[in-house]
């Protein structure tokens, strides 16, 4: 995936130069607005799967840059959800669990983080979502309860008509702040407890950062790429299909049709033979 404009979807890394403050900005518009399509995302949750595909990415470009994370917003009882896939790269994709029960479950009241360490394992970690709580709020309560880090951040998503604008921004204290650049920072972020006065088409992530470490000496550490990609594949379809009973694959293989293998997330379909089935047992 390579970087090629400004206008393309893509996320900020900076650091103070006192080493006070981490940022991180984002502009995810195409991003969001290709997983709204290929989800065909209801009115009713469009901006809120928005807003969590925004705030994954900022969250794996702030926790863990080089590993895959996951967000997923529930209905209570998980009768629904919502879900974002950040990887590394900026590969993002986005998923609606069970669209069917949204109408009926209420509103989203869990948020679930979960990110791969590098010696494999999961982290993970859960925070309820008061009524009437947006993301941003879920969000920074799940950096200062789960991960112990003292977090402030908005995410946005304006939808007008096809036109979507999305963003937002994460502001990390390290442990080397001090009393007076926190004062300032506390004080500008006031004027950013949201993003959707900045949300026009000309949304920048450049002039955010500059916004919020004005007069800030600061170092931009690095620009990632950011866009709606799937890493489904023919070999993972594969692969799943080798998991199953044998007795049940041959069950296909005599049933002597092409199976046809959507992924929920792009959409894309895949076609298996017989053949290819007969070749999963003979490899069993």
């Amino acid at each position: 995936m390579s970087f090629e404009h400004e206008s393309d979807d893509h996320a900020i890394r900076a650091i103070t130069d006192d080493a006070s403050f981490r940022v991180i900005v984002a502009r995810t518009t195409k991003t969001v607005q290709g997983i709204l399509k290929a989800q065909e995302a209801p009115a009713s949750v469009a901006s809120s799967l928005g807003d969590l595909l925004t705030a994954t990415v900022l969250f794996r470009e702030t926790m863990s840059p080089g590993l895959r994370v996951q967000g997923i917003l529930s209905t209570q009882g998980g009768g629904a959800s919502l879900v974002a896939d950040s990887a590394p790269e900026g590969r993002t994709r986005g998923l609606i669990q069970n669209r069917a029960a949204l109408a009926s479950t209420g509103p989203f009241d869990t948020l679930r983080m979960m990110r791969t360490l590098h010696n494999g394992s999961i982290n993970q970690g859960t925070v309820h979502i008061d009524a009437g709580g947006s993301t941003t709020q879920a969000m920074m309560a799940y950096m200062q309860n789960s991960e112990q880090v003292d977090t402030m951040l908005a995410v946005g998503t304006r939808i007008t008509g096809d036109s979507v604008v999305a963003g937002g921004y994460m502001v990390q204290l390290l442990p080397e702040v001090g009393k007076a650049p926190l004062a300032v920072m506390a004080e500008r972020l006031e004027d950013f407890r949201t993003i959707d006065h900045l949300l026009t088409p000309g949304f920048s992530p450049e002039e955010l950062l500059n916004e919020l470490l004005y007069r800030m000496p600061h170092t931009r550490l690095e620009t990632t790429p950011i866009a709606f990609e799937c890493w489904c594949s023919e070999s993972r379809v594969l692969g799943a299909l080798a998991t199953l009973p044998r007795e049940e694959i041959q069950s296909m293989i005599d049933d002597g049709q092409v199976l046809e293998i959507g992924c929920d997330y792009c959409r894309k379909e895949y076609r298996v033979q017989p053949t290819t089935l007969v070749g999963l047992i003979q490899q069993s």
